[in-house]
């Protein structure tokens, strides 16, 4: 432990990184709430229809795929921290279009995709933007896992709490507590000092050195970690809601097990990724996660749910934390063009949601969903070619 804490010592952490600290762990509590059980949420109101969950995510990330130019050319008009405040207002309707799902699922399912696309368009690309200039490269790894472990720390009670509840009360009341959440985390927002963007590239631009040579092995290796993480949003909290046959506070449990056990080794891995290269944890990241998509594939019990769950949130720091930690070193260095990397990684990212999200519609009625998580494997090393 003392060994730990070592590695723990001479950070310097600067005054809006600590307010995105404070920040990130308010919208953990909220996301560890609703996080898992937001598909099976859709599942349930889409009368059981995975088909009809996979194309409510799948073409919100394709919208935002195509559209995250034009959020990060009004980025440039009002600012990051503008940006950021706007963008995190959206998720509120966006869950209050959930409350009312029940009463017209596709009425507000409409206005949700809506309020989540413009969320997405004003927040992400500007909080990438502030978490480089808030972070210094030699610590970056060592500062992304406190974050990490902050909303760890929180995410232990969130699912437990989420489960409680579901188990007695309702998605609906669930819901309401996490717009009071959420409206809370806009106050430290207002305190992060405002910067401009710069972002210089047209639409037609952006997408033009997407596809230029020296762009396309990452984005390739983004596209596959947009589709490998697809199947861990929307196909590992279906089938889990399968084997455990609508126990939520089941789930909530095992979640909040999980992820004990994931503080320490995330704080351990965030030094290991500022002192040794990066690349080589990503392989290894990257080839144990996908030996975990494998083991999910031969699920069977609730045992195995929790023991091959473990394993897959340890190895995913070691393939997470480097993958990130190298992302934001590269975009940094290239200084002028934050914004601009940043937008292509979106537009990697999202499009790799969106066609996994097409071929899952193809595999489900075909041969059901453990056929996924073997093809989330083959996406977990293709990552490594960042």
């Amino acid at each position: 432990m003392k060994n730990l804490f070592r590695l723990t010592e001479s950070i310097k952490l600067s005054r809006d990184f600590k307010i995105l600290c404070l920040y990130q762990t308010i919208v953990a509590l909220a996301d560890g709430m609703v996080g898992l059980f937001l598909p099976i949420f859709l599942f349930e109101r889409f009368h059981q229809s995975i088909r009809l969950v996979i194309i409510f995510y799948a073409f919100g990330y394709l919208l935002y795929a195509f559209l995250v130019p034009f959020g990060a050319i009004l980025m440039n008009k009002i600012g990051l921290e503008k940006s950021i405040l706007l963008g995190r207002f959206f998720i509120l309707p966006f869950y209050v279009s959930l409350y009312f799902l029940k009463t017209n699922p596709l009425l507000f399912a409409i206005f949700a995709s809506l309020f989540l696309l413009l969320f997405r368009l004003f927040y992400w690309v500007p909080y990438h933007a502030d978490f480089i200039s808030f972070t210094e490269g030699k610590y970056r790894g060592r500062q992304m896992a406190y974050l990490a472990v902050l909303g760890y720390i929180v995410g232990v009670g969130a699912p437990l709490l989420a489960g409680f509840l579901l188990s007695g009360f309702s998605f609906e009341f669930v819901f309401s507590l996490v717009i009071i959440i959420m409206a809370i985390s806009l106050i430290p927002l207002k305190k992060i000092n405002d910067t401009r963007a710069k972002f210089e590239f047209s639409y037609c631009q952006t997408f033009k050195e997407l596809f230029k040579k020296q762009n396309r092995q990452s984005a390739l290796a983004y596209l596959a970690d947009g589709g490998q993480n697809m199947i861990g949003v929307v196909v590992w909290p279906l089938f889990i809601y399968q084997i455990l046959e609508k126990q939520y506070l089941a789930m909530g449990a095992i979640a909040a097990l999980i992820t004990i056990g994931t503080i320490l080794f995330q704080l351990l891995i965030g030094s290991y990724t500022d002192k040794y290269s990066k690349k080589k944890l990503l392989k290894i990241g990257s080839f144990f996660y996908a030996l975990g998509w494998l083991a999910k594939s031969l699920i069977e019990t609730v045992f195995q749910v929790f023991i091959i769950g473990t394993f897959h949130s340890f190895v995913s720091i070691i393939l997470r934390t480097p993958l990130d930690a190298l992302t934001y070193e590269r975009i940094s260095c290239r200084d002028s063009y934050v914004e601009e990397s940043t937008v292509l990684r979106e537009i990697s990212i999202n499009t790799g949601y969106f066609l996994m999200g097409m071929i899952l519609l193809f595999l489900v009625g075909l041969v059901g969903l453990r056929s996924a998580f073997l093809i989330a494997a083959f996406c977990s090393l293709l990552v490594n070619k960042v």
